[in-house]
């Protein structure tokens, strides 16, 4: 009877740890697809089938974000850096603020959390000053990593420097300037 106590105590465990093990990979999974990876991806890095992660994806009971917080814009300008695309990584930043724009409350302190750095002292200082922006044009206190000190020299990041760096300087917002980046303030306006 003892033996048959044990053996049903020890599979009862045994099933926790599948039932927890499975929960932690559907966060992996959901994590991953966040992150902007492909389905292929996640399989190759969680050692499963990409059909495997289209089920667990089907399947996860908390609906997919289809929009980027700060984190994820900070990891895809990572990314696009690393490709060498720096205009690409401007249009995320743009489409994650865009985003932002039209986010609830409960959302928005998710996007709100504090980034990981992008590999480039001047694009973490951009996306500081864009997010912390956008927070006082919502009338919101801005969360305290979007404060920064100016960039040692100054930054032109969508090219207007040159000829145009009067009409740039002209047309930069004072969340920018103040730290040496020099960007028009058209180049935020979506439609």
């Amino acid at each position: 009877m003892a033996f048959e106590a044990d053996l049903a105590e020890r599979a009862a465990r045994a099933d926790e740890l599948v039932r927890s093990g499975r929960a932690e990979l559907h966060a992996l999974v959901l994590e991953g697809r966040r992150a902007g990876l492909s389905q292929r991806r996640i399989a190759a890095l969680t050692g499963r089938s990409q059909p495997e992660v289209s089920r667990l994806l089907r399947e996860s009971a908390a609906p997919m974000r289809t929009w980027l917080t700060a984190r994820d814009t900070a990891e895809a300008i990572r990314r696009e850096l690393a490709r060498g695309d720096e205009d690409f990584a401007l249009r995320i930043l743009i489409g994650a603020l865009t985003d932002f724009r039209a986010l609830g409350t409960l959302e928005t302190r998710e996007f709100l959390r504090r980034p990981r750095p992008t590999g480039d002292r001047r694009w973490d200082t951009l996306l500081a000053a864009t997010v912390a922006r956008a927070c006082r044009q919502r009338g919101l206190a801005a969360p305290k990593w979007t404060r920064r000190v100016p960039l040692s020299s100054w930054w032109f990041p969508a090219g207007g420097g040159g000829l145009l760096a009067a009409r740039t300087m002209g047309s930069t917002p004072i969340d920018f300037s103040r730290l040496g980046i020099w960007l028009d303030a058209s180049a935020f306006q979506t439609t």
